[in-house]
């Protein structure tokens, strides 16, 4: 049996804004979200039965608008600094005001930056409208890169390639609306959860789309290692056996605790804590692996390791090698 528009669930239905049949009512309601257009109705005299939803994630706002009845005509102007693309439910009647070029999408289509558009979006299946700055998406692209990009971040026309290909914008944006429709209302989303949605909607628009920062992605990144590096790894060799955190290898380094968890997390990819933990459980191995018969119990080798609670010290020996710290050195001191 197949569903009618009306029984589909559309994306975005926990963030309902208007239902309204007025163009103008609807126009409005899009406006905030979207990039500035114009609508007049595309048969006149036919009422409109539409539907508007709409949130922000982060800096990205994601509209879904059904205009229903005899739908409309869309005019948009040149979008300059602003980041919008429509992705229809259904074929959609595109044309270029300047160069009079036009052409159907059934897809993503990036709203040009510098040429105003007429669009025709389906009346009753609808339209979702991914709208940022391209000032958010080039910052998201100077992050990736580690460093600033230059030229300004333009999107390009459809010929050109982009890094992949564009389906994972669609697959992305479907995910996002997904969690974002199951997310309770009462509780409603986690920032955590909202800062993972709006970068993976960023990202996915600037590897599926092709824009003038797109050779640069593609190039290899090097990752060089921090001056820093070396100096936490050996003061932490040095002193694991005392009772130290993080913010004593912070001090110790001179640096503060936010940029000691950065650089572990780019060259190691541990949280200061997990680093301190594996120089001591390594140490703690080689100690039982090392130890002659009846010389040494495990309680002395955790505590000569830095570990204070010994159930700790085995749950977390246990979860890196595999193997109790019992066994460890039973195996080794009955070895022949």
């Amino acid at each position: 049996m197949t569903m009618t528009s009306a029984e589909i669930s559309p994306p975005l239905s926990a963030y309902q804004r208007v239902v309204s049949t007025d163009i103008d009512v609807l126009h409005d309601a899009v406006e905030p979200f979207a990039v500035g257009h114009d609508l007049q109705p595309l048969r006149p005299g036919v009422p409109l039965d539409g539907q508007v939803n709409a949130l922000g994630v982060g800096a990205v706002n994601l509209v879904w608008v059904r205009y229903g009845g005899g739908g409309v005509i869309v005019d948009t102007p040149p979008t300059e600094g602003h980041f919008a693309m429509c992705a229809p439910m259904a074929p959609m009647d595109v044309e270029y005001r300047v160069t009079k070029s036009r052409d159907t999408t059934g897809g993503g289509h990036v709203l040009s930056h510098d040429e105003p558009m007429r669009m025709t979006p389906p009346p009753m299946m609808g339209c979702l409208v991914i709208a940022t700055s391209t000032g958010r998406l080039a910052d998201h692209l100077a992050d990736h890169l580690g460093r600033e990009h230059s030229p300004p971040l333009r999107f390009l026309d459809t010929g050109e390639r982009a890094l992949v290909p564009s389906s994972i914008v669609e697959r992305t944006w479907r995910h996002v609306c997904d969690v974002l429709d199951h997310a309770t209302a009462a509780d409603g989303l986690h920032p955590l959860a909202e800062r993972s949605l709006e970068e993976a909607l960023l990202t996915a628009i600037l590897l599926g789309l092709p824009h003038t920062g797109t050779a640069s992605l593609a190039e290899p990144q090097e990752q060089p290692s921090h001056r820093l590096a070396g100096v936490i790894r050996d003061w932490v060799e040095a002193h694991h056996h005392r009772p130290i955190g993080v913010t004593d290898i912070a001090a110790a380094v001179g640096i503060g605790v936010r940029q000691l968890q950065a650089i572990c997390q780019d060259e190691w990819g541990l949280t200061p804590t997990r680093l301190l933990r594996g120089v001591r459980l390594d140490h703690a191995r080689a100690a039982l692996i090392e130890t002659p018969p009846g010389a040494r119990t495990v309680t002395d080798v955790a505590e000569a390791a830095g570990y204070v609670h010994m159930s700790r010290f085995a749950a977390h020996y246990r979860q890196r090698f595999g193997e109790t710290p019992t066994q460890t050195l039973k195996r080794t001191t009955t070895a022949p």
